[in-house]
């Protein structure tokens, strides 16, 4: 028989002995046309080696189950790696045969190909990789194995991983920690690092750059006082238009690295980078180009030779100069992405172009990570469906399959609730029925035993008002399992501010602190930052009343924080010089982290770090988290429930946010629509894009807690629509009855 004569039949009927005995490149042709029916015919089941064996039995000449098993290894011997060596990216007609290949393996042979297509990618040798990875597919053990790689053939090297994820970056550094293949010494050169962190090394180190110099330890403009700086800025433009020339337009142009060449934005770019010189301090946006300005300075001040770099699809203009100018002369480059993940458009103006750009560039290597190792069968199955219905016409085409095939898995559940408080009962309820493991995973993480929270709750919107007053009910449940607390209330940071000061009179920010807490007029601290600034001086050295009773305070401030006296005597002292609003609250942080001498270094540093992670909106973790969608990326759950999944809550949340947010949890995930949250009236439209194959729907009632399955996504919104006309009937009664009774 010719491979022409092949067809499906007669392949079927093959007796596997036979198989073995046909040279391999036959064998392979075989295989061939295996796919290429496939590939006709989705429905052919090119496992037939398995499948078939009840109606091959009498065929099979004495073959163990154990050896027909290693007929299917073959299989995965042929389908290729997901690497292109030309830096061409991936045809998509064969990224569509290769998914059909990798999706018919069974578990044990994706497992295999998983392991086996990272494997080779942390091997290859080409000096620049670009890697397309989807949620949860394992790019943080490839980039162990990727320093593992570099460090076997250079002893010597230098790495840097950088990230916009934190936890990414703790965890990380704790697998690199463990890793028995490197040696100590090594360790000590791998820096991994955030990226705002790592460039602010670098402008610290270069002193600020030639054009605009720092004195040592800079300080970090904080997302609360980015606007407050630019207020300072807006001071000396003032008979301009504020409302025309505001923050977030400047912030633009630095996220762009390209500024208004108009002579009025051309004034404030120069006072602002005045102000930030007379402050000593630096915002993250600007730090960025600080960064890549010193880096074309001084080469020196990169001492490292391999990069990873991860997220890249969130990178701005800006920044994706700063790594072109970081990576320019390294020899070994891995930046991993994914387009259908950009988050920070607007936050921080992140560019998809930049990573599809670099995609179609074929001086990288291209590769991809095919399997979601995180999420089970279906909530992978129902992202990848969700997002294959939003694509773009220029996006990156990939491939995104289950590690398993485990069909039993829980579905995503769809929930139906009359209103924000009946949510609110589903999330208690849950977080009840789960309370034994919700405490072992607290104690867990507060031991450094997982990394991981058992449920993450996602929200549109940070403070979820369109719950009404049930989102303090939210909020209660989230409070009882945080580990301690994770930053400072605003009472001890103002102390801290003045105790600072006292500390270092020079500092120009933190006496531009001190100055708002004292609430002195914008117009007061404008006239002292003129006449500082044209005459040289620091704000410490001008003999203003204003500028004199503040230092006055600071130094009495200090004196009380530094003398042997009790907590309660302290803060009985302190409220007599300035206003504390939580007396409680700071005596617990007080307790917990004194402010004195030896401390007040380390507490301004956690200030900045603090100041990172509401910049980029990434939270530590405890056992429950409520966290509004976008600050969910880079993290995952056991279990995930995303609320105000309606047409009102969560119409600003755009599509990549919406797969993301799915793609946190690993065992289950919740969706639910509340009627009559912030005025809700049905789902949200994404609903018509999830795959019915992979989704169940629930009513569910607060009264008896009663979740009753609704058989398909119709009579999930009949449900809702039902309540509406319910809603709306017995508002018309209601008026009827009043009308009655006047």
């Amino acid at each position: 028989m010719t491979i022409n004569q092949i067809d499906e039949e007669s392949l079927l009927s093959l007796p596997l002995k036979n198989m073995f005995e046909i040279e391999q490149k036959i064998f392979i042709e075989i295989i061939n046309k295996i796919l290429e029916l496939k590939s006709k015919n989705p429905e052919t089941d090119i496992s037939f080696l398995e499948t078939k064996i009840d109606q091959m039995v009498d065929k099979l000449y004495g073959l163990t189950k154990e050896e027909i098993k290693n007929c299917g290894r073959i299989l995965i011997m042929y389908i290729r790696f997901l690497i292109n060596e030309n830096g061409l990216p991936f045809e998509v007609p064969e990224l569509r045969t290769m998914r059909a290949e990798l999706d018919a393996l069974d578990d044990a042979g994706r497992l295999e190909y998983r392991n086996n297509n990272a494997s080779e990618i942390a091997q290859h040798d080409a000096a620049k990789f670009l890697i397309v990875s989807g949620p949860g597919t394992g790019k943080s053990h490839l980039f162990l194995q990727k320093i593992d790689n570099w460090y076997h053939k250079e002893l010597n090297a230098k790495v840097v991983v950088t990230s916009f994820v934190r936890k990414l970056v703790v965890d990380l550094q704790n697998d690199i920690e463990r890793d028995e293949k490197l040696s100590d010494e090594q360790k000590k050169t791998i820096m991994v690092s955030t990226l705002h962190k790592f460039a602010r090394s670098i402008v610290e180190k270069n002193h600020g750059t030639k054009e605009w110099p720092f004195k040592p330890h800079f300080r970090i403009i904080g997302q609360s006082w980015k606007e407050i700086v630019w207020s300072d800025v807006l001071a000396f433009f003032q008979d301009r238009d504020q409302t025309e020339y505001n923050w977030k337009k400047f912030e633009t142009q630095l996220h762009d690295d390209n500024f208004e060449q108009s002579k009025d934005w051309t004034v404030l770019k120069e006072i602002y980078f005045k102000l930030c010189q007379f402050y000593n301090a630096a915002g993250f946006a600007d730090l960025i180009l600080r960064a890549t300005k010193a880096l074309s300075e001084n080469f020196t001040l990169n001492e490292n030779n391999y990069f990873i770099i991860d997220e890249y699809q969130d990178f701005n203009l800006s920044e994706g100069a700063f790594i072109n100018q970081l990576t320019n002369n390294s020899k070994g480059l891995l930046i991993v992405g994914d387009d259908e993940q950009v988050l920070y458009e607007k936050l921080k103006s992140g560019k998809a172009t930049l990573i599809r750009n670099l995609y179609k560039n074929t001086d990288y290597a291209k590769g991809m990570l095919p399997f979601c190792n995180r999420c089970s069968f279906h909530i992978t199955k129902t992202a990848d469906h969700f997002i294959q219905q939003n694509k773009e016409e220029n996006c990156i085409e990939k491939i995104y399959l289950p590690l398993t095939n485990n069909s039993n898995d829980p579905k995503v559940q769809i929930i139906a609730c009359a209103s924000s408080s009946t949510a609110v009962d589903y999330i208690e309820k849950f977080v009840t029925d789960y309370k034994a493991e919700i405490d072992e995973r607290k104690r867990q993480l507060e031991n450094g035993e997982a990394k991981d929270a058992f449920l993450l709750v996602l929200t549109p919107a940070g403070k979820i008002k369109f719950y009404g007053n049930a989102k303090e009910t939210v909020k209660r449940i989230v409070a009882e399992y945080q580990s301690e607390a994770r930053s400072f209330s605003t009472d001890y940071y103002k102390i801290l501010s003045y105790y600072s000061l006292a500390n270092n009179p020079q500092n120009n920010f933190t006496f531009r602190k001190v100055l708002r807490h004292e609430n002195i007029s914008k117009t007061r601290v404008h006239e002292f930052l003129e006449y500082a600034m044209q005459s040289g001086q620091n704000l410490r050295n001008l003999d203003e009343q204003e500028i004199i009773n503040a230092m006055e305070k600071a130094n009495n401030i200090k004196a009380i924080l530094d003398a042997e006296s009790s907590i309660i005597e302290k803060l009985e002292g302190i409220a007599n010089i300035i206003t504390i609003t939580g007396r409680a609250k700071l005596q617990d942080e007080m307790e917990r982290e004194a402010i004195n001498q030896k401390e007040v270094v380390g507490l301004e540093h956690e200030e900045e770090e603090e100041a990172e992670l509401e910049e980029i909106e990434v939270k530590r973790m405890g056992a429950v988290e409520l966290m509004t969608i976008v600050s969910s990326k880079g993290l995952s759950a056991d279990h995930v429930i995303i609320i105000g999944f309606d047409d009102v809550n969560m119409k600003w949340v755009t599509k990549n946010a919406f797969y993301v947010a799915m793609t946190r949890a690993r065992k289950s995930l919740h969706i639910i629509t509340a009627l009559k949250s912030g005025g809700a009236h049905q789902a949200h439209a994404f609903l018509e894009q999830l795959p019915d194959n992979h989704v169940e729907y629930f009513s569910y009632r607060k009264r008896d807690h009663l979740k009753k399955s609704l058989q398909g996504k119709q009579r999930f919104k009949n449900y809702l629509n039902n309540l509406n006309s319910s809603f709306a009937l017995s508002k018309r009664n209601n008026k009827s009855h009043s009308h009655k009774g006047r």
